[in-house]
């Protein structure tokens, strides 16, 4: 954990606002302000200054609770603007 703190810190991030895919299974997001739009191909979401897309087939919001968002499904690409 600490070689990602070192990672992020020179990048300028934090783990507040992190994600993890999981191919063929689905992706975890943290410090995530809202869910602005879902499709089974395509998940919009708000992360501190950023906004993020997920593509992807049968995509589903598995769980979303305090920041912590987990998306169901075969998630393709994460475009972060």
């Amino acid at each position: 954990m600490e070689f990602l703190r070192q990672i992020l810190s020179e990048a300028g991030a934090d783990t507040l606002h992190a994600f993890t895919v999981v191919p063929s299974f689905g992706a975890y997001f943290k410090g995530v302000k809202a869910v602005t739009f879902f499709s089974p191909t395509r998940i919009e979401l708000t992360s501190g200054a950023f906004r993020m897309a997920v593509s992807g087939s049968g995509l589903r919001v598995g769980r979303y609770y305090m920041g912590d968002l987990f998306v169901a499904g075969s998630v393709s690409g994460v475009s972060v603007e």
